[in-house]
């Protein structure tokens, strides 16, 4: 996912690719290209560790991405009324980033280390004590990914624990995108990491967020479970970014069903798994209004035929990007180009948001 800017984004071409969970747009800078209870029925190879099953993951079955300190995001203060008014309870924290010297900092931004940045914190308490619950997603489509810069596993687990200390998060998000997607050494590296990283903090969670398609998983996505697998990463969810990569007929729904079908079916061979164990193990995060592809279109309605999807596949996982842009566009902001910090649609405040907080999987 990007990196969403207050400002229109210039579109870019269709790319297919995998997720981890996270879904959704990330950090300053253009758009990305695309072309978050033991499962009633898993089965894991012989001598691999099992992926945890989606009723482990902490209750996540609805999420939805929120960038903190950008795109006009909801003040601390107001996170308690967005859950009331919603019901929606769960948010990924996006994006934490390498800011140089394998140091966490949201948006990669040395100013906004983790450690020492005070605002994040502050909406991470506040949503808590109205009754939610935040995860931290890490990648996206600008920047660079502590993986690709952190020299070894160790070190990189050590990064990761930054976060996971500083906010006392159970649950992290991977959206691995751009450059970071397809690089066997860094994937490997990320892998180990976390396997560490989940040794040290039993019960923590882990999402997988990838770019798809209709055509499913692209080879460099398919290589990044295949690596997770090797390291015996224990990976919750394999989340889908179903947007940004084109619609070439049909609706948008049915599109984005096809997409979900195709890697649902690559992940059951993939884990030599039944195919509803591999929906048990799959998510889905769509995008609220104008996606970075003129061609995508997600309505209210997208979303709630998209709901029904979900339910009747007891998929792991419904997500959007974003509750920033979960808002009508002030007058006379061009369109169709995406905004980060609203839909591009007619709506009222936090339509979609009350659509995906609807899911229990």
């Amino acid at each position: 996912m990007v990196l969403m800017l207050a400002v229109p984004l210039i579109s870019l071409a269709a790319a297919i690719g995998v997720v981890l969970v996270a879904a959704g747009p990330h950090h300053t800078g253009p758009a990305s290209p695309h072309g978050s209870a033991p499962s009633r029925a898993a089965h894991a190879r012989p001598g691999v560790t099992p992926q945890v099953a989606p009723g482990a993951a902490g209750g996540w079955a609805s999420s939805v991405y929120l960038m903190p300190l950008d795109n006009n995001p909801p003040t601390a203060a107001a996170m308690a009324g967005i859950i009331r008014a919603t019901g929606e309870k769960d948010f990924l924290l996006s994006f934490v980033l390498d800011s140089g010297g394998c140091t966490p900092a949201w948006d990669g931004n040395s100013a906004q280390s983790v450690t020492s940045d005070p605002t994040v914190a502050g909406v991470a308490t506040a949503i808590r004590r109205a009754g939610g619950d935040v995860g931290v997603s890490f990648g996206g489509w600008n920047g660079t990914e502590l993986a690709q810069t952190c020299r070894g596993p160790r070190s990189l687990a050590a990064a990761y624990q930054k976060v996971v200390t500083t906010y006392q998060v159970t649950h992290l998000d991977f959206s691995i995108e751009h450059t970071a997607l397809g690089d066997t050494a860094t994937e490997l590296k990320r892998s180990r990491a976390l396997a560490i990283l989940q040794k040290k903090n039993p019960g923590l969670t882990v999402s997988l967020t990838t770019p798809v398609g209709t055509a499913g998983l692209s080879s460099r996505v398919t290589g990044e479970v295949q690596q997770a697998v090797k390291a015996r990463t224990q990976v919750a969810v394999f989340n889908l970014m179903d947007f940004d990569y084109g619609l070439l007929s049909g609706t948008q729904a049915a599109s984005d069903e096809t997409a979900a079908r195709t890697a649902a079916s690559q992940l059951a061979t993939m884990e030599h798994w039944p195919l509803a164990t591999a929906w048990e193990h799959l998510g889905i995060t769509l995008m609220n209004g104008h996606s970075d592809q003129p061609s995508e279109l997600f309505s209210q309605a997208t979303f709630a035929s998209l709901l029904a999807f979900a339910r009747s596949n007891h998929l792991a996982r419904f997500s959007f990007w974003s509750l920033n842009r979960d808002q009508p566009c002030p007058a006379g902001q061009p369109m169709p180009w995406t905004s980060g910090n609203c839909s591009g649609v007619p709506q009222a405040p936090y339509d979609f948001t009350k659509i995906v907080a609807r899911y229990r999987g």
